[in-house]
Order: C-alpha cells, then sequence, then structure tokens
C-alpha cells in the first residue's frame, strides 16, 4: 500500500501538495526544463484557442493519472518512477481537496462549533422562564391595580358624601320645623340635592361587581376590600333613607298646609249663602280627601295620619249637618258644628311637629351613624391604598 493512500477512519487531513509540484512535473514528461517554463506558461490575451471538437472517446484515448503505474510497478526505470510518484501524489491532493468537504472530522473547531450550538439552548430555556415568569407577575399585578383604583374612587366619592353631611343636617333641622315657611323649606329642600347626588354616587361604585381576575391571579386583593364595601353599602343606604325620610317629611307638611282650606263658615245665610258655600264646601273637603290619602306612610307618621283621615270622614257628614242648622236657622246646632270642626282642623295642624319631630331624631341617628362608617372608611382606604 502506498504511504499516501487514504485509510477508513483517518481523521486527520492528509498533505497537500502544491500545484507548482503538479506542474513541474508536467514539464519533465515533456522532456522540458525549468528555464522555459515562464514562456510555456505565460498567459497571453491575444491568442484565441478554439474548443475542441466533443469526442466520446476521450477517456478511453488517453489514460487517466489512476491508470498510470505506481512507483512499485516492476520495469520502470528511475525517472519515470519518479514523475508517476509525482503526478500520483499531486493527484490525490486533488482528490482530497474535491472530497474534504464530504468528511466529518473530529476536530476540536468541529466540536467547538457544536457547543457553541447546543450553548444557545440554556439561553433560549432560561428566556423563555423569564417571559413566563413575567407574564405570570403581570397577571397577577392586575387585580391589585384594579383594586388600588377602586379605593381610590371608593374613597373620593365616600369624602364627597362627608363634605355634605353638614349642609343636611341644617336641612334636617329646617324641614322638622314646623315653623319654618315655605321660603326656608325650599332652601332646605334645594340644599339637600348636593347630598342625594353624592349618596347616590357612591352607591353606584360599591355597588359594581368585582372585576374578574385573569388565569394565574388572586382575587385576594378583592376580598380585602369586601368588608369595606359592606361599610359604604350599609352608609349608601343611610344615606337614601335620610334623603327619603327628608323628603317624607316635606311633602307631608305641604299635603297637611293644603288640606282642611274650608271657606268662613256663617251661622246664619240665606238661601243663596246656603247654595254658594254648599259649594265651596264640597270643593274643599274633595281636595282635602285627595290631599290626606296621599300622604307619605311610616312609622312616625301613622299616628297623626291616622287622625287627618279621621277628620275627613267627619268632615262628609258634618257638611250636611251644618248647611241643615243653616236652613233650619238654628244658631246654637250651627254654632256647635262650626266649633267642633274648626278645632279639630286646628288639632291636626297644630300637632304635624309630632310626626315631624320623630323624623327629626331618626334622621339624626342615621346621620351619626352614616358618619361613622364613612370615616372608618376613608381611613382604612386611603391608610392600605
Amino acid at each position: 500500500m502506498a504511504k499516501n493512500e487514504r485509510k477508513p477512519g483517518v481523521t486527520t487531513r492528509p498533505k497537500k501538495h502544491t500545484p507548482d509540484e503538479y506542474r513541474s512535473s508536467v514539464l519533465d514528461m515533456l522532456g522540458l526544463s525549468s528555464p522555459f517554463e515562464h514562456a510555456i506558461t505565460q498567459a497571453r490575451t491575444d491568442i484565441v484557442i478554439a474548443r475542441p471538437a466533443a469526442r466520446t472517446d476521450v477517456d478511453t484515448h488517453f489514460p487517466t493519472i489512476a491508470e498510470l503505474p505506481r512507483a512499485t510497478t516492476v520495469g520502470e526505470d528511475t525517472a519515470t518512477e519518479g514523475l508517476v510518484q509525482r503526478l500520483w501524489e499531486a493527484s490525490e491532493a486533488v482528490d482530497q481537496e474535491l472530497i474534504i468537504e464530504d468528511w466529518a472530522p473530529e476536530t476540536p473547531v468541529d466540536r467547538a462549533v457544536g457547543r457553541y450550538r447546543w450553548a444557545w439552548w440554556p439561553v433560549l430555556l432560561g428566556a423563555l422562564i423569564i417571559g413566563i415568569f413575567l407574564v405570570v407577575m403581570n397577571l397577577r399585578g392586575i387585580p391589585v391595580s384594579q383594586a388600588n383604583d377602586l379605593r381610590q374612587d371608593w374613597a373620593g366619592s365616600a369624602l364627597q358624601v362627608q363634605a355634605s353631611l353638614p349642609a343636611a343636617r341644617d336641612a334636617a333641622a329646617v324641614i322638622t320645623d314646623p315653623g319654618a315657611d315655605t321660603v326656608a323649606l325650599a332652601e332646605a329642600r334645594n340644599s339637600l340635592i348636593g347630598f342625594s347626588t353624592s349618596g347616590a354616587a357612591l352607591e353606584g361604585l360599591v355597588s359594581r361587581p368585582f372585576p374578574t381576575p385573569p388565569p394565574l391571579a388572586s382575587g385576594n386583593a378583592f376580598d380585602e376590600l369586601k368588608p369595606i364595601q359592606a361599610d359604604l353599602l350599609a352608609g349608601s343606604e343611610l344615606s337614601a333613607e335620610v334623603e327619603a325620610a327628608l323628603a317624607d317629611a316635606i311633602t307631608y307638611r305641604s299635603l297637611i298646609d293644603q288640606s282642611f282650606l274650608l271657606p268662613l263658615l256663617p251661622i246664619v245665610a240665606d238661601e243663596v249663602t246656603l247654595t254658594d258655600l254648599g259649594g265651596q264646601l264640597a270643593t274643599a273637603i274633595a281636595s282635602s280627601r285627595a290631599a290626606v290619602r296621599q300622604l307619605p306612610l311610616g312609622a312616625a307618621f301613622e299616628d297623626h295620619r291616622n287622625s287627618a283621615l279621621s277628620l275627613i270622614t267627619r268632615l262628609e257628614t258634618w257638611q250636611a249637618s251644618f248647611l241643615d242648622a243653616l236652613r233650619l236657622s238654628d244658631i246654637d246646632a250651627a254654632t256647635e258644628l262650626k266649633t267642633e270642626i274648626t278645632t279639630r282642623i286646628s288639632t291636626v295642624r297644630a300637632t304635624v311637629g309630632q310626626p315631624l319631630s320623630l323624623v327629626a331624631a331618626d334622621v339624626g341617628v342615621s346621620l351619626d351613624e352614616l358618619e361613622v362608617l364613612l370615616d372608618g372608611a376613608v381611613v382604612r382606604l386611603t391608610e392600605e391604598s
């Protein structure tokens, strides 16, 4: 076996031979010495060399280098052996250059490239883990951010209700005062608008359901708000109750003032006067009946409302008796009936302060409870946010 033959499993690159060695071997075979090398190999650009005609017997007419005898062939002279040996080695060098890329040599360079490629996998895996971690943390932070927004909104709305409490107390004092005139009642009604609006806004905020936490996120931030939500809901209910009680008190006072407005009651009357008086009494009693039936219901108004309803029932029978006494010129009966009805009407009007005082007491208690709830809720919302 020649010393340069490739061996199976060889992983080292064979020795390369330069093209100059191959060129010098050809010149030696042609019998040309090195002084003619430059003249023969000098490239000229002004000579056009025609392409030889294609032949099918080229491969068989000219022997290939591989078919040349080896250096160990018997019967060859020393010069020929040397030339053949040089040509054979040159052909192996060219052949090695052509097939070297098909090899998979286990060289240190190749192992470094492999390690470089595999080194990316931990980086990519680490980046994936970090990305998942960031996504999870972001998802978990969404409920916390939403809970903080709710805290701020609730605290701001509760502070608005707190700011309207003094005006509500003043309005309640005027509305439940039987001696307040219509102008004072109108101003008190206007001052209640801010209290009612802020209370409704608070109720609208705290009554909304909590947002649904995203996947992998906890709803603990919302659970922490539930006790505060319960207090604020109770506070908004108290606010609505106070507003409704004061509104009922205003309505009650207005309806009582519109009821039992009887005309002047004479004790002596002629036929014309009797006719006019009968029509006036019928109208007054009908309007009083309609007003009394519209009186607000409630524990504070129950006793006084029953007295007003009883007076309406009495007026329906009293009217006929009083007109008959006037028609018969029964002065004593007419005087007695007049005294009875005017006294009862005065009593109903004078005792309207009783239900108003009950309303004032209930409203005062509700406002105190509302203030306590709002104070506690605002403190917790501002401290824990």
